[in-house]
């Protein structure tokens, strides 16, 4: 194939929720621009974005995947992105890498979740959107309920360029406000220019109004021009259409049905005449970073946006050219890692469908084999070129599970296989907690965990069981007590012997010194799991060297990474030493170490200790048709409500829920909601757990102690 000029290029996202029709799309695209002969469908299971095995089997995309289409001397790339919550990562990784974010709404839905989340991310990065509400040819298509979800929700920037005739199975006609006539599609996609019919003039004309004014609105001599003038040109309102859709001033609304080929080809139009090029809008930079633009003559550089390993396709890396040109051999430094890379083979991809390329140049989108030592959001460049590129910001993980293998002395070809999967998919993140002594993957939710499990399997052959995973509790004191521990020990050779007198405390920031004791130094530790302990010498007289007292320190903190609860880290406490004993031969630091910490573990559980258990922050967005189910089930799982937004058709809950119930939520959620809620979830503090559930957990560690003895 030719390369392109930058001017001539355009990337686009595909995003919207499952069912939007966005893979059909993508196959009409390819078809009436002639890349493809012969259309394929979710069904057949043989569409060009839908290729992996595994999308075939669940029937829905589960991978954002790469295409392009030739039209009228210009180089379509477009990214079909998966439109369930679970996948989206695969959106927002793609859509850093395009330049403009195509909105896919549903005529029988309305906005859904995956629009949301489209709206919301196209804001984030300062993206150009347009939206297509497709679909239109279904007998439940209500395109009034779309603009009133449209308006309410996304507001007065969006601009209805088309809309329907008649909906449903006579859906074959649209009017176009930007050309002023209805065009008539058959079978095939071919459009027929015909009059506006006088039925729908008035609506049109009113529609035309409306966008001009629009235009004009975003600059200030358009506007002059229009209040002098009454109107303006064909030529400045493609002008002013182009600079409001590149500057986000209007999001065009068009109409379409991928599967009947209605619109498409104005589709096509369009996006050749109004959608900006890679050399109209701004190259994003981190902090700090060399400013550039897309210019193909300067030194190569480029963004790494997706990465994928399949047994069929092998190992891919996707990225966006910035500037220069990028061809195979061609030696570049990773800006975020400081190591070099040579690129191998340059492809332009289409689905599973590779073309070799000599070279590809800024603006536009390739592929090469896997890199020795690049991830995603890295960027490459020449040597001395020194630019980084914007880092996609990822959301938190929703759901977590712990993975174990189901053949034993395969841990480490499961950590192997996890790890390859999270370089692949960032939203996956994986711990090996040392606390829990379990490995977590934590991920966007149930289906996420579900593609995770599945990929382990059939692409790094390793069965793998998840299983619940264990919460990270700590332990805390109520009260003060006052203990003591002698360690004496003979055996033969030298001895051992050390006496420890302690003050236990709760920890509070700014309390006075221990009643009755005299401080000769204070030591304020930040522990490694959150929370303090204050280590307080009062030793006076001697009767312990200053030289154990570190060994005594050493003893606690030991301990305090096992409490006697539930063995779980201890945090909040004020150790004060105030007496003790030692021998003049016997007594070392091996034997202070053992008598600060079993001083410490007696005197522990005779200060009222308690669970806390960690409590995490959700932002739950909810159809309003659902709101009374979601709300009467959050106290059932320890929720707490802290206050009610609206936004359009959904209520936005705030509440707070321990961990332990955070963990079965994400399945209950969509189960409550027909999988339309969504919610994100960050850790804000540990609290008591309530006595109940204290007690259960003390005699559950108190069963797991006695399985293991």
């Amino acid at each position: 194939m030719k390369v392109y000029e930058s001017k001539n290029i355009r990337n686009l996202a595909f995003i919207g929720h499952a069912g939007t029709g966005k893979t059909i799309f993508s196959e009409a695209l390819l078809y009436k621009s002639g890349a493809i002969n012969r259309r394929g469908s979710v069904e057949d299971k043989n569409t060009t974005s839908d290729y992996h095995e595994l999308e075939q089997e669940k029937g829905s995309s589960v991978f954002s995947s790469v295409m392009y289409a030739e039209y009228k001397d210009t180089k379509i790339n477009f990214i079909d992105c998966p439109g369930y919550d679970d996948y989206i990562g695969e959106m927002i990784a793609p859509l850093e890498a395009v330049d403009c974010g195509v909105i896919f709404l549903n005529a029988q839905n309305g906005i859904e979740v995956g629009a949301e989340h489209g709206w919301t991310y196209t804001s984030k990065m300062n993206k150009p959107a347009i939206i297509v509400v497709n679909k239109l040819d279904v007998d439940q298509a209500n395109w009034d309920k779309v603009l009133d979800d449209v308006k309410s929700q996304f507001g007065n920037p969006v601009k209805i360029l088309q809309f329907p005739v008649k909906t449903g199975n006579a859906f074959n006609q649209i009017i176009d406000v930007l050309s002023m006539k209805m065009y008539t599609f058959d079978a095939e996609g071919n459009a027929k220019e015909e009059d506006i019919p006088a039925g729908e003039k008035s609506k049109a004309d009113d529609l035309r109004n409306e966008l001009i004014e629009s235009i004009a609105e975003t600059d200030e001599e358009l506007m002059n021009k229009y209040f002098e003038a009454g109107e303006l040109s064909e030529d400045e309102i493609k002008t002013g259409l182009r600079n409001a859709i590149k500057t986000r001033g209007i999001f065009p609304l068009l109409c379409t049905s991928g599967k009947n080929l209605t619109g498409i080809t104005r589709f096509l139009d369009f996006v050749v005449d109004y959608i900006p090029s890679p050399l109209e809008l701004p190259v994003y930079i981190e902090s700090g970073s060399t400013e550039v633009s897309t210019d193909v003559t300067k030194p190569s550089s480029l963004f790494i946006f997706k990465m994928f390993s399949d047994a069929k396709t092998g190992d891919m890396t996707f990225f966006r050219v910035h500037t220069g040109k990028v061809r195979s051999g061609l030696d570049m430094i990773n800006s975020n890692r400081g190591q070099s890379e040579r690129i191998g083979q340059v492809y332009a991809v289409c689905g599973k469908k590779r073309t070799e390329l000599a070279e590809i140049p800024a603006g536009d989108i390739g592929a090469t084999v896997k890199l020795k030592t690049t991830n995603i959001n890295d960027t490459l460049a020449e040597k001395n070129f020194n630019v980084v590129y914007r880092k996609v910001e990822y959301p938190n993980p929703k759901v977590r599970t712990a993975v174990v293998p189901k053949t034993k002395g395969e841990e480490e070809k499961v950590g192997m296989g996890l790890n390859n999967l999270h370089s692949e998919d960032p939203t996956v993140v994986i711990e090996h907690s040392q606390e829990l002594r379990q490995t977590i993957v934590y991920a966007q939710g149930e289906l996420h965990l579900g593609v995770i499990k599945w990929r382990l399997a059939n692409r790094y052959k390793v069965e793998a069981d998840f299983i619940e995973p264990r919460v990270p509790y700590r332990e805390t004191i109520q009260k003060s007590a006052r203990g003591m521990y002698r360690h004496k020990k003979q055996s033969g050779g030298a001895g051992q012997f050390a006496e420890v007198h302690m003050l236990i405390e709760p920890w509070v920031e700014n309390m006075p010194d221990p009643a009755g004791l005299t401080v000769r130094g204070k030591e304020l530790i930040q522990l490694d799991w959150g929370g303090v302990l204050e280590y307080v010498n009062c030793i006076v007289g001697g009767v312990i060297d200053a030289r154990f007292m570190p060994a005594i320190l050493k003893g606690i903190m030991e301990k305090m990474q096992e409490g006697p609860l539930t063995g779980s880290y201890v945090r909040d406490i004020r150790v004060s030493i105030y007496d003790g004993k030692m021998h003049p031969v016997d007594s070392n630091e091996a034997a202070f170490k053992t008598a600060g910490m079993m001083a410490f573990k007696d005197t522990f559980v005779q200060a009222a200790p308690k669970i806390l258990e960690p409590i995490y922050e959700l932002d739950i967005k909810v159809p309003e048709e659902f709101m009374g189910d979601v709300m009467s089930d959050l106290p059932s799982r320890r929720g707490l409500i802290l206050g009610i937004d609206s936004e359009g058709k959904y209520q936005k809950i705030k509440a707070r829920m321990p961990l332990a119930e955070l963990d079965k939520y994400a399945t209950a959620l969509r189960s409550m909601t027909q999988a339309r809620a969504t919610y994100s979830a960050k850790f804000v503090e540990y609290q008591t757990v309530p006595p109940n559930v204290q007690q259960e957990l003390i005699e559950a560690y108190k069963k797991s102690q006695q399985e293991e003895a």
